[in-house]
């Protein structure tokens, strides 16, 4: 199997290394000729993970975009199989005209299924829903051993666990089998309320939790007038159905932006004109692609923060925690001379993970992007660790560039019992860097 040696980067434009690509492989005997050689292997697809989870740097990455068929779909019961580089896009967009939907999906449909498998990904929705894992009924792991395993709940059950969340560490998943949700109705009635008092949305946010199928939160980082939060809910509306757009791009981002476009003031003037828009409260009724996937209006978007990209800290806070510390986070991020020009909080719920790494816990949760101002944002995520890991928290390594090996092995003691489930010839950067492996 020929390789191409090239640039590969993350989504977040920081993170830039040589690897060799080569098509993943159908079958057991063609990996285990792959993982006989010099470099490392590593799963990968389209590219939209934010750190550097997803690269292997100077070694080799399989291409998984070339496992790309659906194998077959039930419309009776809602049972899909497909190969691992089908994306969530085309899922939704098979699905929908027959009354089904995924049940979890992330902010994204360009990414791979068996990339949402091995971050097991989570959305708006995580109280009620869960993660991705949760709805995997089995999948097809190969392994350079020369074995090809079926791993379900009920049966590879250990490595079924170490695969959901494992990173694309335990091996090449070549094929998924998911249960999707029936619906009735492809619309979500949406209700946004701006909020400028920390205790009276915290006691919003966490009352609708337990109420409300799909919920976020906007907030403004850089406000210099106190606390200013938009939350947003949607909740399935019986307008009926429709076909899912075959792709909704209103924007192309064709090159870098120029720095000097992308600054402090720009970042809170449109913060402030966001918040002046959901002031008060308003309500409206969209396609759920159009909800779910908001950033997928502006195709390559990561080029609008420039040249240096950007930053990613996504982390969560037990539930018990989260009145004194989100307020602690939030005031060292404005005291520290960032910016940050997007963040979302997440309601997590108390339903547990079925992967030994995967990321969620019951509380509250941000998804805060930074403009990347070099050693001021990682010494600011350093300090963010510290805070976080006093409170017992954690960061989501599907997005993470920063962690040290202490604070990860701190956050995910796991990662001892999880190290035994990995392919032997499998490797990442974030791995070596959070682990201090080769």
């Amino acid at each position: 199997m020929s390789a191409t040696s090239r640039t590969v980067m993350a989504w977040n434009r920081v993170h830039r290394r040589r690897h060799q690509v080569v098509a993943a492989p159908e079958t057991a005997d063609q990996l285990s000729v792959l993982g006989k050689g010099t470099t490392s292997l590593l799963p990968r697809a389209y590219g939209h993970s934010y750190g550097d989870t997803c690269l292997n740097a100077d070694n080799t990455l399989l291409d998984t975009s070339v496992l790309n068929d659906v194998i077959a779909f039930d419309t009776e019961t809602g049972v899909l199989r497909c190969q691992a580089g089908v994306t969530i896009g085309a899922i939704q967009r098979l699905a929908a005209g027959h009354g089904w939907r995924l049940p979890v999906s992330p902010s994204t449909q360009h990414v791979s299924v068996g990339g949402a498998v091995a971050h097991d990904v989570h959305g708006r929705n995580h109280p009620s829903a869960g993660t991705f894992g949760h709805h995997v009924q089995e999948f097809e792991l190969l392994r350079t051993d020369g074995s090809r395993l079926l791993c379900g709940p009920a049966h590879n059950a250990d490595l079924f666990s170490a695969t959901v969340g494992g990173m694309g560490l335990t091996g090449l998943i070549t094929a998924v089998e998911l249960q999707l949700r029936r619906t009735d109705s492809n619309f979500v009635d949406v209700e946004s309320t701006a909020f400028s008092d920390f205790p009276r949305f915290l006691a919003a946010f966490d009352a609708a939790a337990g109420t409300q199928e799909n919920l976020t939160a906007w907030l403004d980082l850089n406000s210099r007038r106190g606390f200013r939060a938009v939350l947003e809910i949607g909740n399935e509306t019986r307008a009926g159905r429709s076909e899912w757009p075959e792709r909704r791009t209103m924007l192309r981002v064709p090159f870098d932006c120029p720095r000097w476009l992308v600054n402090d003031a720009a970042v809170r003037s449109f913060n402030k004109l966001y918040f002046r828009r959901g002031a008060g409260r308003s309500s409206t009724t969209v396609h759920v692609e159009k909800f779910l996937y908001q950033m997928d209006a502006v195709d390559n978007w990561n080029r609008l923060l420039g040249p240096a990209g950007f930053y990613q800290y996504h982390f969560v806070l037990p539930r018990k925690n989260v009145a004194d510390g989100l307020p602690r986070l939030m005031h060292r991020i404005r005291e520290s001379g960032n910016t940050s020009f997007l963040a979302i909080l997440k309601q997590y719920g108390p339903m547990a993970s079925p992967g030994l790494m995967s990321f969620p816990m019951e509380g509250v949760g941000g998804a805060f992007d930074f403009l990347n101002k070099g050693r001021r944002t990682l010494a600011l995520f350093a300090e963010l660790d510290e805070i976080l890991l006093s409170l017992g928290g954690r960061v989501y390594l599907a997005k993470d560039s920063a962690l040290t090996p202490d604070a990860f092995k701190a956050m995910y003691p796991q990662w001892v019992d999880f190290r035994e489930f990995i392919d032997p010839a499998f490797s990442s950067s974030l791995w070596r860097r959070v682990t201090g492996a080769r």
